[in-house]
């Protein structure tokens, strides 16, 4: 392969670019960096389209991203990008990331192998991915002795490996629309570095003022369950999106899994809002770096707040006992001669109680998965992506003005009392239907506000008694209603708490 005409783009390690000095025989000597245990392709521009693409090229408005060829004015129906072999230091886990644009009809889906004693496992798929349709991971991976993939982690079954290549498929079902591909990442769990180990290399004192968001506040049939989302909504939000965390819940839904905490699917989503965004693993000091640039990480952990219990790792101050949670780390501090990491935790009872300070030395055991998601700022061209997809719609009102009909370009739209209670499983039906009051209250951001849910009837129309409403909030003059869809966009109108609809 002609490796120097693939752009390899960005390496990540623990210390990559810092040599360290070793002696022998009294002779000094450079050793080599440290190998990068974090792999991002991120700039197509300089790509082999011949040697490592197959019905791809680069974006006529972006070189450095990859959309489907055209045959005449018609894009083709799919594409392939295949990486080369890369390095990486011993490892046993790999969790794949990419950033893409899926229009409707178009997805994408990342495969990876790894090399294990010097042969190649089979391609193992993180399934088909979408924006704009129900995505899933894979549910019967591939009958392989090397390794296999749950849900967003690879795992090597014997041995370990040392090299890993990755492969991205384009596809779509609309000759008029084609998925952008931005980046596609692999990070490994290296096995002879100990990531629990703090080096304490980066120095930094700072908490950046990211808002809070309780999830325990939200729709009651999504709460106990994203925690992810809700992390990336944070962290979005903290520079210039302000979308919903039930929004990121619905674009973030793994059916397979039945649920939203896919590692690769999180990242993902927040590459569709225009972020360069990947999961890697990584240490204290990797936080830090990130906290030091103003961007502040998620990651997942377990914990208890009940010291005699052996099942989780203690962490004083937290909210509870939970077998897996993501949280937003916002900063690195010190009080009183001890360390404190700065979070946003969505397990509080409230935004307010949200931002809280714990212990280094208890979050970094709690922290023992080493799992971060990394969210940098918008790719330059892309700030427009940075919202959700929303669409203004009239809510027409009934005589007595408790029950509207959603009406959308003249079209009926029913949200009946099935697609917005919880079920057994969610679906491509499951709905949210939440509702605030320009009540005179200022947020930073729309999710700071406080938010109602509401029922619908068989009719499906959304039930809200205005003259209650009225009642309740003698200072309010509007009420914003937003219709979250799974895979869909969003719907907004607004109710006027006069004698009139707005």
């Amino acid at each position: 392969m002609k490796l120097s005409k693939f752009l390899l783009g960005t390496t990540i390690g623990l210390a990559a670019g810092l040599a360290a000095l070793y002696f022998k025989r009294d002779t000094r000597a450079l050793a080599p960096a440290v190998k990068a245990n974090t792999k991002l392709f991120d700039d197509f521009s300089a790509v082999d389209l011949g040697e490592f693409t197959d019905h791809l090229t680069v974006a006529a408005a972006d070189p450095s991203a990859l959309v489907l060829a055209q045959q005449q004015e018609d894009y083709v129906s799919e594409g392939t990008l295949t990486t080369p072999p890369f390095d990486l230091p011993l490892f046993k886990n790999l969790v794949a990331s990419w950033n893409a644009l899926t229009p409707a009809g178009t997805a994408v889906e990342v495969e990876a192998r790894v090399g294990v004693d010097g042969y190649w496992s089979e391609w193992h798929s993180w399934g088909r991915w979408s924006t704009n349709a129900p995505s899933s991971s894979v549910v019967d991976d591939n009958d392989d002795p090397r390794a296999s993939v749950d849900t967003d982690t690879l795992t090597v079954k014997a041995g370990s490996a040392s090299q890993a290549q990755l492969r991205v498929h384009l596809y779509s079902n609309d000759s008029q629309q084609t998925p952008v591909l931005k980046l596609v990442a692999a990070s490994v769990k290296p096995l002879q570095r100990d990531l629990m180990v703090d080096h304490h290399d980066v120095q930094v004192d700072r908490v950046i003022p990211a808002p809070a968001y309780s999830q325990e506040i939200r729709d009651p049939k999504l709460a106990p369950g994203i925690c992810s989302p809700t992390t990336i909504s944070m962290a979005v939000n903290r520079q210039n999106a302000d979308i919903l965390p039930e929004e990121a819940a619905l674009r973030n839904l793994d059916v397979a899994y039945g649920g939203f905490g896919n590692w690769s699917f999180s990242t993902a989503m927040a590459g569709s809002l225009g972020y360069k965004a990947y999961t890697a693993y990584t240490d204290l000091d990797g936080l830090r770096k990130q906290i030091a640039l103003g961007l502040p990480v998620g990651v997942s952990v377990q914990y208890s707040n009940h010291q005699d219990q052996a099942d989780y790792p203690y962490v004083e101050n937290a909210t509870g006992d939970t077998a897996g949670h993501l949280l937003l780390v916002t900063g690195f501090t010190k009080l009183d001669g001890v360390d404190y990491v700065a979070v946003n935790d969505s397990y509080a009872d409230s935004d307010e109680d949200a931002k809280r300070l714990y212990k280094l030395d208890q979050f970094s055991e709690a922290w023992h998965s080493r799992v971060a998601y990394m969210i940098g700022e918008n790719y330059a061209g892309y700030e427009r992506l940075m919202q959700p997809n929303r669409v203004n719609v009239k809510l027409i009102a009934n005589e007595a003005h408790d029950a509207f009909q959603i009406n959308l370009n003249e079209q009926v739209i029913a949200i009946t009392p099935e697609m917005i209670v919880k079920k057994d499983s969610y679906d491509a039906s499951t709905t949210t239907v939440a509702y605030t009051l320009d009540d005179g209250g200022q947020t930073e951001t729309t999710a700071q506000q406080h938010f109602a849910y509401a029922k619908t009837d068989d009719e499906g129309r959304i039930l809200l008694d205005v003259n209650a409403l009225k009642q309740a909030h003698p200072e309010a003059s509007t009420v914003t209603v937003y219709v979250i869809r799974l895979a869909a966009p969003t719907l907004v109108g607004t109710i006027s708490l006069g004698t009139q609809n707005a």
